[in-house]
């Protein structure tokens, strides 16, 4: 039994289509596309409704399984090559800002920032 109104993809399809968009509110104000600021809160929203419900862990597992396939699929060899493209850029950046700093009012000095991951030990 075939389904009611015109087939999927012919030019009456695309004309009932065309008569739909924008017709919901929705679409009139843009949605995420237009507005960053609620796709952010979705996501926000999202984020925690999955943290609540499956624990901080669960973001820790999805992202050692997606790191461990990528090593998989890529070999280590690729991380060797995006912290090098990482470091490049932030050398280059580092020189930019650094001409920019020879050209403006001496401030500060800038305190060096700590790198890497927090430890795990009790302070």
């Amino acid at each position: 039994m075939a389904k009611p109104g015109p087939v999927a993809g012919s030019e009456g399809a695309r004309k009932i289509a065309e008569a739909h968009r924008g017709s919901h509110s929705h679409d009139k104000e843009g949605g995420f596309a237009a507005n960053h600021d609620l796709a952010r809160e979705a996501g926000k929203k999202g984020g925690e409704t999955v943290k609540n419900r499956y624990g901080a862990s669960f973001y820790q597992n999805i992202g050692k399984k997606g790191g461990e396939t990528v090593k998989r699929e890529r070999g280590a060899s690729f991380y060797a090559e995006i912290g090098r493209k990482g470091g490049e850029m932030r050398g280059q950046r580092a020189a930019a800002n650094g001409a920019n700093a020879a050209a403006s009012t001496p401030t500060t000095p800038a305190v060096p920032r700590k790198r890497g991951r927090p430890s795990k030990k009790s302070v």
